[in-house]
């Protein structure tokens, strides 16, 4: 069916479709054809050095200040998942120290014109620098988190898994804060590297990276982040909340899991189920938390109150049915499948172990992505494609992509 210029936009943001992904389908095919990979070595060396030295300034804490609330220290490098949970669960030892494959931005980004490279989903890191962030002073992440890191003082279930989801939180609302900054003629600025490109280089990717401002603005709700923002700091006022102050603002949804699990991912994305738009939401947070210490394994999804009456016979109603077949082992495999799709639909900081990215590689299938055309291709190599397609419909309700995703996911093993 023909979606018309001033229908409303069929992934629920209450916008019209020209006014929305019309407008972002023009970027998108507009960034594809201004794309670097043509280049000449010499540009991409400079590009990507540029990029690495502009992600650089992002991953760096110089003129940034603590995101606890009402805090001007200027903060540190913060682990999103502990160091001790990489260590013990995921990483593999080599020389060089401990390693895991995590979705880098640093590597993504300064790999975008890089023909070999850009298709990557997953790098490999030192745990030092998987999934960091400066989000905190040292005081601060020293002090909020020792319950999940030193386990002083033991906190309840649902303080362990509400503190995983602040720090989620903070590094989805830094990253998206990031994606708007307007980089208006960001090569031709820099002192020394625009002068040194071609001018239909600097044209090129002056264009890409002002078309990718727009598509951020275009999708981001900043409105609802800042809110989301208030709320975390509401509940996070001093170092460590009751279950009771938690339960004034969110819902905190908890799944105990198989303790084998080597690899985790968090995300936040808002829903809308065709009929409200999008904007009017706020959005949930989803993590995969491998076992720690005493703790088992968990996934969850942390619900703002306002959200929970909206989600609690659609979302929340199919997470619980499936997990009591996932508990009762009469269906183990769906509710595995349900946590891969919303990790990979939600989520830019997933954390795999190198044996499994080892085995993804290795383990061929064929799978049936058209009707009647079967291909054959690496379970990897299937797990970025789905990753492409859901990064297509991000925001849509397009069934057809996310049941083919959906499928795709169900031949990855990760569990």
């Amino acid at each position: 069916m023909s979606i018309g210029r001033n229908d409303k936009c069929p992934c629920n943001s209450g916008k019209k479709y020209k006014h929305c992904h019309l407008k972002i389908e023009k970027l998108l095919k507009q960034m594809e054809r201004d794309n670097l990979r043509d280049i000449s070595e010499g540009e991409r060396k400079q590009l990507q050095s540029h990029d690495r030295n502009r992600v650089k300034q992002f991953f760096d804490s110089k003129g940034k200040k603590c995101l606890y609330s009402n805090c001007d220290r200027k903060p540190i490098k913060s682990h999103t998942f502990p160091r001790n949970i990489l260590e013990k669960q995921i990483a593999r030892k080599s020389d060089n120290g401990y390693s895991v494959f995590s979705t880098d931005i640093k590597n993504i980004i300064s790999n975008l014109q890089n023909p070999r490279l850009y298709r990557e989903l997953f790098y490999e890191v030192n745990i030092n620098s998987a999934g960091t962030m400066p989000l905190f002073c040292k005081e601060h992440d020293s002090q909020i988190f020792s319950p999940i890191e030193t386990f002083n003082p033991l906190p309840t279930e649902k303080q362990y898994i509400f503190l995983y989801a602040y720090r989620f939180f903070l590094y989805h609302f830094s990253k998206e804060k990031y994606a708007l900054i307007d980089y208006h003629d960001v090569i031709a600025s820099e002192k020394g590297v625009g002068k040194s490109l071609s001018l239909v280089t600097r044209h090129k990717r002056n264009s890409i990276y002002a078309n990718a401002t727009k598509i951020a603005n275009t999708k981001t709700n900043i409105t609802n982040l800042d809110v989301l923002k208030i709320k975390f700091d509401q509940v996070m006022n001093h170092t460590l909340p009751s279950d009771a102050e938690i339960d004034k603002h969110f819902k905190v949804y908890v799944y105990k899991l198989k303790n084998d699990i080597k690899w985790c991912g968090a995300g936040c994305t808002e829903f809308s189920y065709n009929d409200t738009g999008i904007i009017n939401h706020l959005g949930c947070s989803f993590g995969l938390i491998p076992q720690n210490s005493d703790f088992p394994a968990y996934f969850y999804c942390v619900v703002p109150n306002e959200e929970n009456d909206y989600l609690k016979d659609k979302l929340l109603k199919l997470l619980n049915d499936k997990y009591d077949s996932y508990k009762n082992e009469k269906d183990t495999a769906s509710f595995e499948n349900i946590i891969k799709y919303y990790i990979f639909d939600s989520s830019e900081n997933i954390i795999i172990s190198p044996d499994i990215i080892d085995e993804l590689r290795e383990k061929e299938i064929w799978f049936n992505i058209e009707k009647g055309k079967l291909l054959k291709n690496s379970q990897y190599e299937w797990l970025l494609k789905a990753n492409n397609l859901l990064c297509q419909v991000k925001g849509e309700q397009n069934k057809e992509v996310r049941n083919i995703v959906y499928n795709i996911l169900e031949t990855i093993e990760l569990f």
